[in-house]
């Protein structure tokens, strides 16, 4: 999708693409791209043959800087800062690297120009999985997300890589104050700020203990390398192959994370029975993985957990942006809510927050 470019961002863009494509700038077409929700701006650039995305950042940075640096300056003024440190460029650079070297396919950084506040990179085309669903067959979605799964695995596999490097990846983590965090963000955006419902104390301390207990739960698991934001509209399908995007975020998490983000996925309409297929599928592939589960009863379980848990989040997400003007996401709650609470009458838990979300969407 695209929409009107910003003139004061075409002389930047229109001079790194021709760099890059070594194209005369009069001769290149520069349109802005709405993505999801972020703080960056994307805009593609080039003629009919050739393209790239320059990425545009709200501030020049030095592409040399290690990104973990870039945290420790950001947590010199605010000690929380690691709970909402994103969207870095040298986070961006660096994971991409780490990504390649475990064999996952990322778009290729063209260029770099920190001083022009830009990274340039692969156009890997307009169509999301969610897009490419559209008309295929069971067998060949199925066999688009059992290769999904297989790409989580060789993230995981990056664990051992990313702790050795020090990268960025292995500093961030969805302990439990991230995790807490993200259920706070839910409660303020959903509760409050969409639904503008008014908690007696009674329930909203019951909410957060369910907050509190399933955080916990889930933080006191082994961590592995996680994308972060695994799902149908951050893999992109271009010349037969799956590119993953969105991936700067990356860091520390449960093994269930990513897999929970991609079958539970609100964009997509798997039944049941797919994703209990693909479940036990990637079951499989950890198995002869080089960071096998522990424990694959207790996976399930932690599946559901991470479910719960993610799918809030993401409806923090979407009313968030709801609540800010932007109504594209709204379609995305009704599904989200479905299968967070799914998850919570199959373990038989979070009777506080079930109720409350039973009530709020009569």
């Amino acid at each position: 999708m695209t929409s009107p470019l910003a003139t004061e961002s075409s002389a930047t863009i229109g001079r790194l693409a021709a760099r890059y494509l070594q194209q005369p700038v009069d001769q290149l077409s520069i349109t802005r791209l709405t993505g999801d929700a972020s703080t960056r701006s994307y805009f593609r650039a080039g003629t009919t043959a050739e393209s790239v995305i320059v990425a545009l950042y709200s501030e020049s940075f030095d592409e040399t800087e290690r990104a973990v640096d870039r945290l420790a300056k950001c947590e010199a003024s605010n000690p929380s800062a690691r709970l909402t440190f994103a969207n870095d460029p040298c986070a961006h650079i660096e994971v991409t690297g780490l990504l390649q070297e475990a064999e996952v396919v990322v778009p290729q950084l063209i260029g770099v120009s920190g001083a022009e506040s830009a990274i340039v990179i692969q156009d890997v085309g307009d169509i999301r999985l969610q897009d490419w669903l559209n008309n295929r067959t069971d067998a060949e979605v199925l066999q688009a997300y059992r290769h999904a799964l297989e790409l989580v695995v060789r993230i995981q596999d990056g664990t051992e890589r990313a702790l050795a490097a020090d990268s960025i990846c292995s500093h961030l983590a969805f302990d439990e104050a991230k995790l807490r965090w993200e259920l706070g963000f839910f409660f303020a955006n959903y509760f409050n700020k969409y639904l503008r419902m008014k908690l007696d104390p009674a329930t909203a301390n019951a909410v957060q203990a369910d907050f509190k207990a399933l955080c916990s739960d889930i933080a006191a698991r082994p961590r592995v390398l996680t994308h972060r934001d695994y799902h149908a509209r951050n893999l992109m399908m271009h010349e037969d192959r799956m590119y993953i995007i969105d991936y700067q975020d990356a860091r520390m998490g449960p093994a269930s994370y990513d897999v929970a983000s991609l079958v539970s996925d609100p964009y997509t309409t798997l039944t049941g029975e797919v994703v209990t297929e693909l479940t036990e599928g990637f079951i499989a592939l950890k198995v002869a993985s080089k960071v096998p589960l522990p424990d694959i009863r207790d996976f399930r379980t932690e599946l559901q957990l991470m479910t719960v848990q993610r799918m809030l989040k993401a409806i923090g997400t979407y009313a968030s942006q709801a609540a800010a003007g932007n109504y594209v996401y709204i379609p995305y709650i009704e599904p989200a809510l479905d299968r967070s609470l799914a998850a919570m009458e199959s373990l038989g838990r979070f009777t506080a927050t079930r109720a409350l979300l039973e009530r709020a969407r009569q």
